[in-house]
């Protein structure tokens, strides 16, 4: 019994101990814990366009910390440069000092707002050195009263990219051109299943490639010079003692935008391009090979000499004509089986009356369509002996939202329009079985 109770009283000493460590560790974090302090994004609102430097970009800002605002000193906000087409350099200078604070929801809040003329004076730059895709950078500091200061390399990101808290304290705005440039095509493209390439199957038959060409910069072409087109060729397909074929970029073309054709102040220009035109005075059909490449770089001087231009494939001014090689199945007769639509709306709400017609051997057309959601799909069947399929497709409203692709009875995709600001292709829906 003695020897129980003295293990009873050990066991309560250590414990009075732990807990009294313990107090110790929780009064030294409370002592050692600071609260920070943010700048809550309300709203952020506009955009930079390389040809108006008079529109705003704005933002509302409110301001929290442990005491409710009483800490707030002031808010320094600082602009930079980051010349993405040049040398990559990067310019910066002070924008302005908020000290004067409105109320929103009980915290301190203020309004602010620049344009591109303001950016450019602040920061010593001329509108000339500004091109699409480069950046301008508003960073806001804020100072307590306490000397403490917060800005964006001091966040985390659940601080930053929160919901809660959204306070980035940085902003990164990319310009934009400002022009709308689109190349619809004419016809179905030179390769029926993706409109962008040249098939060197012994069956094939290709088309020309054509399209029009549409510049709208708002002004009616004002804001514009001249646009040139560049061609170059890339041999992908380089034996061993074999020549190299690439040819280097050269110009193929060059229109006075003043002079194309005005609809509704859109300029309009339809450019096409037979194979033997693609080809130039060298190559032959006989010298392309799979997975060769012509590529058409589109580039735009506008009236104060700057040049909007992309280089890369699946950009806005750059188009890819590949080589491939598909034996087609369906060369002299629809190829028979099981097809697949599948119907795409970016806002998600249907296909707005847009359809896809399905006629077979001449008779009645089918229509299939989504009326609702962001996607759907619908089948319809070649049978056996069928002479002719003639598949269209029939625009509706708000046709930037509509895409597409089929897919053959195999499963591989047979025809695909991805849409775009016009919408798909209207007319004829050019229908691939390859091998």
């Amino acid at each position: 019994m003695k020897n129980f109770k003295m293990y009873a009283l050990f066991a309560l000493a250590i414990l009075v101990a732990s807990c009294e460590e313990d107090d110790k560790i929780t009064i030294g974090v409370q002592e050692d814990v600071t609260s920070g302090a943010i700048l809550r994004t309300l709203s952020q609102t506009g955009s930079l366009d390389m040809f108006d430097t008079t529109a705003p970009i704005s933002f509302s800002i409110q301001e929290q910390d442990a005491e409710g605002g009483d800490l707030l000193d002031r808010v320094e906000i600082t602009g930079s440069f980051v010349d993405n087409n040049g040398d990559d350099d990067s310019t910066s200078g002070a924008l302005t000092t908020i000290t004067e604070f409105g109320e929103t929801d009980g915290l301190p809040s203020f309004e602010y707002s620049l344009t591109l003329a303001e950016f450019l004076t602040a920061l010593g730059l001329d509108i000339t050195q500004v091109l699409p895709g480069d950046q301008f950078v508003v960073d806001m500091e804020l100072f307590l009263t306490d000397g403490r200061s917060f800005k964006n390399e001091d966040t985390t990101g659940n601080v930053s990219g929160g919901s809660f808290f959204s306070s980035p304290y940085r902003y990164t705005e990319t310009v934009s051109d400002g022009v709308s440039f689109l190349l619809p095509f004419l016809n179905d493209g030179i390769n029926v299943a993706d409109k962008t390439g040249i098939n060197i199957a012994p069956t094939a038959t290709n088309d020309d490639y054509s399209v029009q060409i549409r510049i709208d910069d708002g002004a009616d072409g004002a804001l514009l010079n001249t646009l040139t087109i560049y061609r170059e060729f890339v041999d992908r397909t380089i034996l061993e003692g074999d020549p190299d074929l690439s040819e280097a970029e050269t110009v193929e073309a060059t229109y006075d935008i003043s002079s194309l054709t005005s609809e509704d102040g859109v300029r309009t220009v339809d450019f096409t391009r037979t194979l033997a035109q693609l080809y130039g005075a060298t190559l032959t059909f006989a010298d392309l090979g799979l997975n060769d490449e012509f590529n058409l770089r589109f580039e735009i001087e506008t009236a104060d000499g700057r040049l909007i231009t992309t280089d890369e494939p699946g950009t806005e001014y750059y188009a890819q004509i590949n080589v491939l090689e598909c034996t087609l199945l369906n060369a002299t007769a629809p190829f028979p089986g099981e097809y697949t639509i599948n119907f795409f709306d970016s806002f998600g709400d249907g296909w707005d009356g847009a359809s896809i017609d399905v006629s077979i051997d001449g008779g009645s057309a089918t229509s299939y369509t989504i009326l609702n959601g962001s996607s759907g799909n619908a089948k319809f069947t070649v049978p056996e002996g069928a002479t002719s399929l003639e598949v269209t497709y029939t625009p509706g409203n708000f046709e930037e939202e509509h895409s597409y692709n089929i897919a053959d009875p195999n499963g591989n995709q047979a025809a695909a329009d991805a849409g775009g600001p016009l919408g798909p292709v209207v007319g004829t829906v050019g229908i691939a079985v390859c091998e």
